[in-house]
């Protein structure tokens, strides 16, 4: 029996000038901890390397209960390299500037099936330590625990001990409350998720599914803003994250290290709108060309633009107006100066956002801040659109701690920045210690799953649970996909199927487009797309033919019509498009149908070249396939690795064949990369296909 006052650790990580300077706040802030139910547990930094913090990490996850670790002040960055894979969406030529071609992840510290080499430490930026993936590593990211930074941005006027100082002694008060999560905002930004309404209302939908209180208790508020709302939304947006009654703030945007990108132009609902518009937008191309007066004649000659439109481009007054109406379209660091934030957690569901390495990051000045604010979620490098950001956070409201909700959720990029205990109250308060005193009780998930009474997120936890202890088969998650009343319970399911490789992949592609649930949908159809299965056309012509098809899935439905022969789908379309002469229009139809031609004839003649004269066309043919994982021209791709004579080329095409893992053709791929590496004989080359093996023989 396990004693009852059984507790997990948390292990807060900080150098030892940062402790030498604050270590009086460090001592409160563990005591708050020790305080909460958690046992805190320090470490010095004396070794400034992330070898020995994460070896300090694994004794602890070993001999302690260690649930988590929070890294305070100037603690080691693993800069990971040969690790795209687990990334979202970054695919950055390796080649290029280390410090840009590499993606800050603290998975080294968390996640420990993942191995690494180590290569070396920057010459400049001591803290960064630059890793390689080993071939022999897990190819998944499964972190044991969670991780979170404490540091601090630049910011003028303060020094970045003192800003420590203030945010852990907010912290420490923050834990002497307790906050019943009542209300929640979502925010999206300008071309996110091709601005589609159906999107937008579905969120709102399973936010209610994830939040019952949301629909159920007087008091429980739900609030949206979208960038079109007003001309400029960032000060709307900036007011409502300052209600000292927010909670949780999920906020869908693009965005940079240092920029949050809200709005593009204005909202044009006159001519002289329209044409004040269409002049901002031509005096910024001119200034930004190398040739400003050439620039100026092209768009002069190809858009018939008068010549009064741009003849002040450079004119000092209107180039500051037209800079003063751009910046108020985004959020900037500076505008973060002279703001109070209240939300208590917030995920930045953006690109660079949460860039921690970096002096100055964004998200950073929201905790660090006068404000309520005590933990964000974001992302260090570039993230993909068409994920499940909101997976499983639900568990907010059953008294489970940020950490321990995002550790279940974390790819290569994803962090947390600020306190990762911080979490709300709740009656299923044992939940936040079951998740990892219960971690390997598959009788404990089983009997929470069963409970329909449970609440949603709990329930698609204990699948996942379930999953992590091999405990559920492909036919029990195929099951819940088809028959589960939750759509949330349901998009579990299907994730874990992808996750698995499961044969059953197919037939979850089919139910998963034709769900009720927007995103269900919209997933389905993206895995379609790097499938293939010739069992899916009929399914994806439905889609493609159907009026009600929203604009993002049809974005998806684009890419999952190109995997299939162009005669194929001409042939299928026609007798499809018999049945639907009204939709698409003719002109919409003809325009899709001249493009595929128009690709399929690229595609020939790219895989046709594919040769060690032409490397940059080459790489880039290569390249575009992580993303299309089309099978049209396997055979040409094969034939290189073979015997293309341009190693980086080969390692290349190499990791290329690992994105496949959901292809139709994911077993005859496999079974060629384990021939070319029983008889390859460059180094690298098989390196990368001993990853690929594992990619596609295990999954993510």
């Amino acid at each position: 029996m396990v004693a009852r006052d059984w507790q997990a650790a948390v292990a807060v990580v900080t150098d030892t000038v940062t402790y030498q300077t604050i270590g009086k706040d460090i001592d409160q802030y563990l005591a708050a901890i020790n305080g909460s139910g958690k046992r805190a547990v320090l470490l010095q930094d004396v070794w400034q390397h992330p070898d020995s913090i994460r070896r300090a990490l694994q004794a602890l996850y070993q001999d302690s209960h260690l649930e988590g670790a929070v890294f305070i002040g100037d603690i080691p960055v693993v800069m990971t390299r040969d690790a795209q894979h687990l990334s979202m969406a970054f695919k950055m030529n390796q080649a290029r500037d280390w410090k840009e071609s590499s993606i800050p992840s603290d998975r080294f510290y968390d996640d420990f099936d993942l191995q690494f080499e180590y290569i070396k430490q920057d010459s400049t930026e001591k803290l960064y330590h630059y890793y390689t993936l080993k071939a022999s590593s897990v190819q998944y990211v499964s972190s044991d625990i969670y991780s979170a930074r404490i540091k601090a941005p630049a910011t003028p006027g303060k020094d970045k001990y003192r800003l420590l100082s203030e945010y852990l002694q907010k912290v420490v008060k923050d834990k002497q409350r307790q906050r019943l999560l009542s209300h929640v905002l979502y925010f999206t930004g300008h071309g996110y998720n091709s601005e589609s309404i159906s999107a937008r209302i579905d969120e709102g939908w399973v936010l209610k599914h994830h939040f019952p209180f949301l629909g159920e208790r007087r008091g429980g508020r739900l609030d949206f803003i979208n960038f079109d709302t007003d001309d400029f939304v960032r000060d709307r947006l900036l007011a409502q994250l300052a209600d000292a009654t927010l909670d949780i703030a999920i906020l869908h945007h693009h965005g940079d290290s240092d920029t949050q990108y809200l709005s593009e132009t204005s909202k044009a609902v006159a001519p002289q709108q329209y044409a004040d518009a269409m002049k901002s937008f031509f005096r910024a191309k001119i200034r930004r060309a190398k040739d400003t007066v050439a620039a100026k004649q092209y768009y002069m000659e190809n858009f018939d633009v008068p010549e009064s439109w741009v003849a002040n481009a450079f004119d000092p007054a209107t180039a500051e107006a037209d800079s003063l109406q751009d910046a108020a379209a985004d959020v900037v660091i500076a505008d973060t100066y002279d703001r109070v934030f209240n939300a208590k957690f917030i995920m930045f569901d953006a690109c660079f956002n949460g860039s921690f390495h970096l002096d100055d990051y964004i998200s950073g000045h929201y905790i660090f801040n006068p404000g309520a604010t005590i933990v964000a979620k974001a992302n260090t490098v570039n993230a993909l659109q068409d994920m499940w950001p909101n997976e499983l956070i639900g568990l907010l409201n059953e008294g489970v701690c940020v950490g321990n909700w995002a550790k279940e959720v974390f790819t290569l990029e994803s962090h947390l920045v600020g306190d990762p205990t911080f979490r709300f109250a709740a009656g299923r308060s044992a939940l936040d210690r079951d998740i990892v005193k219960e971690k390997s009780n598959p009788k404990y998930w089983r009997k929470l799953f069963a409970n329909n009474a449970t609440p949603p997120d709990v329930r698609a936890l204990a699948l996942v649970k379930l999953q992590s202890n091999r405990a559920i088969t492909s036919d029990e998650l195929l099951t819940v996909l088809e028959k589960d009343a939750n759509p949330l319970v349901r998009l579990e399911a299907f994730s874990l199927l992808k996750k698995r490789l499961s044969p059953h992949l197919p037939q979850a592609i089919t139910l998963a487009m034709t769900d009720s649930y927007e995103l269900l949908r919209r997933l389905g159809t993206l895995t379609a797309g790097k499938s293939g299965d010739r069992t899916l056309l009929p399914v994806i012509a439905k889609a493609y033919f159907n009026p009600a098809t929203t604009n993002r899935e049809h974005f998806q439905l684009r890419y999952a019509i190109e995997q299939y022969p162009y005669d194929t789908i001409i042939n299928y379309f026609a007798s499809q498009r018999a049945e639907n002469p009204r939709w698409p229009a003719e002109k919409n139809y003809s325009a899709l149908l001249a493009n595929l031609k128009r690709g399929a004839d690229a595609d020939k003649e790219d895989f046709a070249k594919l040769n060690d004269t032409l490397p940059k066309p080459t790489r880039f043919t290569i390249s575009a396939q992580r993303n299309l994982c089309q099978t049209e021209h396997l055979a040409e791709l094969s034939e290189y690795l073979k015997n293309g004579r341009d190693t980086g080329l080969r390692v290349l095409a190499a990791e290329t064949f690992g994105w496949y893992v959901y292809s139709w053709k994911r077993d005859e791929i496999l079974a060629f990369c384990k021939q070319q590496w029983a008889v390859e004989q460059d180094a690298a080359v098989k390196n990368e296909l001993e990853k690929t093996i594992a990619r596609l023989s295990a999954g993510f």
